[in-house]
């Protein structure tokens, strides 16, 4: 299979022709949790063809990077995995299934945090003509793209979520704003699902915050060992005074 994609990927790339399918292609599950061993250290993926036209597509796994501000970045990490397989070219209204093995450490002290790409590549599966006196022009634009959560999960592992951070700031507008650090001490990543957080000014005043005014902190995630600082606009009932917080969220089993 690697050495068909790779011929056409090749007829693709010396194409002197303007290509753009509108066809694309569905991922599930989007997420996945591994066990580092044994029977869980595999997991399955079904990868469906709706269209009427075959698609491309190349499966890659990257390390997860997410830094304070909660920007992502990847480095590449198919070292760590066994992807089969990892290219497909997809009849029209197929299905294949692409199993992943886990082939990275096999006793890690916490959770590990992955991401698989899944790219759909716009290949002319037509032989490209020949022209004469024509240099080759082609080049290749992924169209589709799924990014699905991979979590490498040992046993016995936690999250364990502390306010590390509560800070009076301005934006660079000047508009006051509130910025608070969470750190997940523990030793697996945490969802701050339902949310609940709690301002106390000085005065002894209490006010609950509501899903929009968290904005993108509700059902967060921060990664275990990491830290996510999110500002919000700082709550027009309150003086812009020091303040103190406590929160609770649900955390799936």
């Amino acid at each position: 299979m690697k050495s068909v994609f790779q011929a056409i990927l090749l007829a693709a790339t010396i194409s002197l022709f303007s290509f753009q399918p509108s066809n694309a292609f569905k991922l599930e599950p989007i997420s996945r949790t591994f066990k580092p061993v044994g029977s869980g250290s595999t997991q399955s993926y079904e990868i469906f063809n709706p269209s009427n036209e075959r698609v491309a597509i190349n499966i890659s796994m990257v390390h997860r990077l997410v830094n304070k501000t909660g920007q992502e970045s990847h480095s590449p990490a198919d070292d760590d995995f066994l992807v089969y397989p990892p290219q497909i070219l997809l009849e029209p209204n197929a299905m294949q299934t692409v199993r992943v093995t886990w082939v990275g450490e096999s006793e890690p002290t916490q959770e590990l945090a992955y991401r698989l790409i899944a790219e759909q590549l716009p290949i002319n599966l037509n032989p490209p003509s020949a022209l004469k006196g024509t240099s080759s022009t082609g080049k290749i634009k992924v169209l589709m793209r799924y990014v699905g959560s991979v979590y490498i999960k040992p046993e016995k592992v936690k999250p364990d979520v502390v306010l590390a951070g509560l800070e009076n700031m301005q934006s660079p507008k000047g508009d006051a704003q509130l910025a608070l650090t969470f750190h997940n001490q523990g030793t697996a990543h945490a969802s701050l699902r339902k949310l609940q957080l709690r301002l106390i000014a000085e005065q002894g005043e209490v006010l609950e915050l509501t899903p929009e005014q968290m904005g993108e902190m509700k059902n967060a995630t921060i990664l275990a060992g990491k830290q996510r600082q999110f500002r919000i606009p700082y709550p027009a009932n309150l003086n812009f005074k020091p303040v103190k917080a406590t929160f609770t969220f649900q955390q799936p089993d």
